[in-house]
């Protein structure tokens, strides 16, 4: 099976691609509701080819934001679940 075929897969791919594009390790945390979250904390700032690397990382991801608290900047990623199967409807 792929690591891409889970939704819990798609979150550690999108946390180690972010590790060997930063090298810095992201926190991946699963959420409330059965997501993933992957955090990391922005050390320093990037060239332009690794900004553009990072953000299609970030996009792999349902949805990602960044946060600039207290000098402390960082980027997150969320991995939804899979959605519930819908029972077939009435012909």
């Amino acid at each position: 099976m792929d690591h891409n075929d889970t939704h819990a897969g798609r979150a550690q791919w999108i946390g180690d691609a972010l590790h060997k594009l930063t090298g810095h390790r992201p926190l991946v945390e699963r959420v409330p509701g059965g997501g993933y979250r992957v955090t990391l904390h922005v050390v320093e700032h990037p060239d332009a080819a690794t900004t553009v690397a990072v953000l299609r990382v970030l996009g792999r991801g349902d949805r990602f934001g960044y946060r600039d608290r207290r000098s402390r900047e960082r980027l997150w990623v969320e991995v939804d679940p899979p959605s519930p199967s819908r029972p077939p409807s009435p012909s």
